[in-house]
């Protein structure tokens, strides 16, 4: 039995099968951010099929991967949010058994580093 969906025995249906939880973490509020760049969100989160209304979006500048305790995340990608201790951006990392990618803020995301995004992406949803 898989860890991550338990019932997958029970109900066959994709309607029934609960993801791991992702937590995406923006360095700015939501309404600080342009509707170009959270439309551009929306599309990256889609390439990995998932909706902005399946993730749960939070803001912090810098953080320590302690202070997500509460949220129990699976998988953690960083949009200029930065975790103490771990400078690397756009490859996935493990710590702890969550899943991490850092990347800059949505605003400069160049081709360059959206296609090392979707690189890490890739691994991280083995899509």
């Amino acid at each position: 039995m898989n860890q991550f969906f338990p019932l997958q025995d029970l109900y066959h249906e994709d309607i029934y099968m609960l993801r791991p939880k992702v937590l995406v973490i923006l360095s700015r509020n939501w309404d600080e951010i342009s509707t170009a760049d959270q439309s551009l969100l929306e599309k990256i989160m889609g390439s990995v099929k998932l909706s902005l209304a399946a993730v749960q979006i939070i803001t912090l500048q810098e953080f320590d991967l302690a202070d997500l305790v509460a949220y129990k995340p699976r998988q953690i990608i960083t949009f200029g949010a930065g975790i103490k201790g771990i400078p690397t951006q756009y490859e996935l990392l493990v710590f702890h058994g969550i899943s991490i990618i850092q990347a800059d803020p949505l605003d400069q995301l160049n081709e360059a580093k959206k296609k090392s995004l979707w690189g890490a992406l890739k691994q991280m949803f083995s899509v």
